[in-house]
């Protein structure tokens, strides 16, 4: 049995509107996502949908030898929030883990995720995080309480990134890039530590939509090299888009994925995982946990993502291809928003 129901990918689409149904351009492809547009055929119009189910975020993670590094920009139509964790993989610790939340005013999303200019920003007080797009590099700056991390993320040598563009129905639908293996140039500074980033590796995470109500995925992301030394990236999904956005990046291409079936013990997400489907088997132990839980009036989340080591194996390009002590995260996520 191949590792998926789809042989290859398509190139992506130039626009995100397809000419013939005016519809979004629905399909998973190779290379980079257009501009998205919520103003299509089909889509839910007027203020609820505009400013109750339009959710957009950035996720960026940074993998050295010595850190994994994660933050992200998030524009929920009624709130901004911005996070960051930078998890020590020899100590199994983390050696700064920060949230913050702020008014929609303040955060930014850009609906062409390769437009030169500001990808995404925010801003709350002297705390600020912004990514900045120039041709095919990335630049990074965050300052927030006992951080600052400067860091270009080079994705001219990267494999093309997976673009998914799925029908959730009701006059709802999700776009999605993922990219990895990108090369890292920066510093990072974590209360009187300073730490090169040289050298080490990026992926990240482009999501627009208009979404349900309630969402829910378990997500996997991993940036590193096999055990033959061959650099490796790896983005799955369980749930929400599923298969559409499951893909591998390895020997300088992205391999489509069938969606896997996660599991773990969700009273206690320190325990090891399994992820396991066609073409995938690995476990992943975690080390550390970031989290997010939110009970208010009318927003309920359940926001938890272990970070720590991948190891397994994924059938690619008619091979096994093992994985032994690969940085990543994993991810359960439940949202009522």
């Amino acid at each position: 049995m191949t590792a998926s129901s789809r042989s290859m990918l398509g190139p992506a689409p130039a626009a995100f509107v397809d000419p013939t149904t005016l519809a979004p351009a629905f399909g998973a492809y190779a290379g980079p996502m257009p501009a998205v547009s919520i103003d299509v055929a089909g889509a839910r119009r007027g203020w609820t949908a505009r400013h109750l189910r339009r959710k957009r975020w950035v996720y960026a993670a940074i993998a050295s030898e010595e850190l994994f590094v994660g933050l992200a920009v998030v524009h929920t139509g009624f709130a901004a929030t911005a996070f960051v964790f930078v998890y020590d993989r020899a100590a199994k610790r983390m050696l700064v883990d920060r949230t913050l939340l702020a008014p929609p005013s303040r955060v930014t999303v850009a609906d062409a995720p390769h437009g030169d200019g500001t990808l995404a920003s925010f801003v709350r007080g002297r705390s600020q995080v912004s990514m900045t797009r120039a041709g095919a590099s990335l630049e990074m700056r965050l300052a927030f309480e006992g951080i600052e991390l400067e860091a270009t993320l080079d994705e001219s040598s990267s494999p093309p990134p997976i673009s998914a563009i799925v029908d959730l129905r009701d006059g709802l639908f999700n776009a999605t890039e993922k990219r990895a293996l990108a090369s890292v140039r920066g510093r990072l500074r974590v209360g009187g530590r300073s730490m090169s980033l040289d050298g080490a590796t990026a992926g990240w995470d482009y999501t627009q939509g208009l979404l349900p109500r309630r969402t829910r995925w378990r997500w996997a992301f991993a940036l590193g090299k096999t055990t033959e030394g061959e650099p490796i990236g790896l983005n799955v999904v369980q749930g929400f888009v599923g298969e559409a956005e499951c893909a591998a990046f390895f020997g300088g291409h992205v391999h489509p994925l069938a969606e896997p079936r996660f599991e773990f013990d969700e009273r206690d997400p320190l325990r090891p995982w399994r992820i396991v489907g066609q073409g995938i088997d690995l476990s992943f132990e975690p080390g550390a946990v970031h989290a997010q839980h939110t009970q208010l009036l009318v927003v309920r989340s359940r926001f938890v993502q272990p970070v720590g080591l991948f190891r397994g194996k994924l059938e690619l390009q008619g091979r096994d291809v093992q994985l032994d002590g690969v940085a990543g995260v994993v991810e359960d996520q439940d949202v009522l928003w």
